[in-house]
């Protein structure tokens, strides 16, 4: 079965393309494609496409819808790929299309996962006074690549942990505390935020809390 393409025009969304067929119960096809992506192909007006064409031009056109929707989350949000793929997946698209359409994010700079990752670790550390644990399962829950999480958190120093961690016991818990009691549960608390028992201890023995 052939297909011939009998138009081809532009729109806000892109190219579509429109490809008839005068064989079996098949109807009027339209497409969409992103317009580097269906410049690529090579292809006009009056030219003849085989069943594998066709095959092809469906799943490049799956793909930029794929980009399409890609681009839309990316523009309010941070995605890691893996983040990125899962989400389109919500959308119908198969697996090896998402991955498609983030390797092709990444390609395009709209996801920097060494960029972001440091962006927010540092506003976790500075802002939220999170300790290095708290940030690294954040970080790793956001589905972000290993490397980049360790340079994200490394980026930090030690001190700059330990300093924001001070930050907030004297704005928390600026009164001193005689009950043993409700010290432990004040270690537990700051243990939730990430940070390790030590930290604490020498943040402890410092403010006097």
């Amino acid at each position: 079965m052939q297909y011939q393409i009998t138009d081809i025009y532009e729109t806000r969304a892109g190219i579509s393309v429109v490809l008839s067929c005068d064989e079996g119960n098949e109807a009027e096809k339209t497409l969409l494609f992103k317009p580097s992506l269906w410049l690529e192909e090579g292809l006009q007006a009056g030219d003849v496409v085989d069943e594998e064409g066709i095959a092809h031009l469906c799943a490049t056109a799956q793909f930029c819808q794929a980009i399409a929707r890609a681009e839309g989350l990316l523009a309010n949000s941070d995605y890691s790929r893996t983040r990125l793929i899962y989400r389109l997946m919500r959308y119908d698209f198969d697996r090896p299309v998402c991955e498609r359409a983030a390797d092709y994010m990444i390609e395009k700079g709209y996801i920097r996962e060494g960029e972001q990752t440091l962006r927010i670790a540092r506003f976790y550390c500075k802002n939220k006074h999170w300790g290095k644990k708290r940030i690294a399962a954040e970080l790793m829950g956001r589905g972000y690549c290993h490397n980049a999480v360790m340079e994200a958190l490394n980026s930090l120093s030690d001190e700059e942990y330990f300093s924001s961690l001070v930050q907030l016991m004297e704005k928390k818990y600026a009164a001193p505390c005689t009950d043993e009691k409700e010290k432990q549960k004040r270690i537990a608390a700051l243990s939730r935020l990430g940070f390790s028992y030590a930290e604490i201890q020498r943040a402890l023995e410092e403010t006097g809390s």
